[in-house]
């Protein structure tokens, strides 16, 4: 058991534990609220945790958040349920952003060296950004280092693994350039 501690807090500090700890339970206590009352004390606890929130976001019961101190949410943002967002790297999401269900948006991962075991590796934190008016589609992966840009549509299903184009429809996994949006 004490391997295992001196493992978590070789990448973890104890300070940094504690509060996710503190923050899961919050957002354990808040995230399965129903109706207008959930929404409302949803609002207040994250407004508490987050590193900012401009304006009140609209975040469905269900969605999961993690290192809430590193998401930034810019104005009209909407997370649908059962996304999880990881934010250890930071997580920067523009105004006006749709994030469809089932989404993962993971700002962190780990080395994967042969010469130790996986949990004993580093882990690694990469921010990711996602612009204004963007789309993310159900069910989507967003990967660490990433800046998804503005006016970006992401396809239900699709793994970006690389940045995407200003105002591009991307599909697949990984994501691909497939379009772009246009006014009529």
């Amino acid at each position: 058991m004490l391997n295992f501690f001196r493992i978590i807090f070789k990448n973890y500090s104890l300070r940094e534990a504690v509060r996710a700890e503190i923050e899961e339970d919050l957002g354990f206590l808040v995230r399965g609220l129903p109706g207008v009352f959930g929404f409302l004390i949803r609002y207040l606890i994250y407004k508490l945790l987050f590193k900012k929130i401009e304006s009140i976001p609209y975040i469905f019961p269900g969605v999961r958040f993690v290192y809430m101190s590193r998401i930034h949410l810019s104005k009209n943002v909407l997370i649908n349920s059962n996304t999880y967002i990881y934010g250890r790297g930071g997580i920067e999401i523009g105004d006006n952003v749709l994030i469809s269900p089932g989404c993962s948006i993971v700002a962190g991962d780990h080395s994967t060296k042969l010469s130790q075991p996986i949990i004993e590796q580093p882990s690694q934190s990469e921010k990711i950004v996602i612009g204004r008016d963007s789309w993310i589609g159900a069910n989507s992966v967003i990967l660490g280092g990433i800046a998804i840009g503005e006016g970006s549509v992401i396809g239900a299903g699709s793994v970006v693994t690389h940045d995407t184009e200003p105002y591009s429809v991307n599909l697949g996994s990984p994501a691909r350039k497939t379009g772009e949006r246009r006014r009529k």
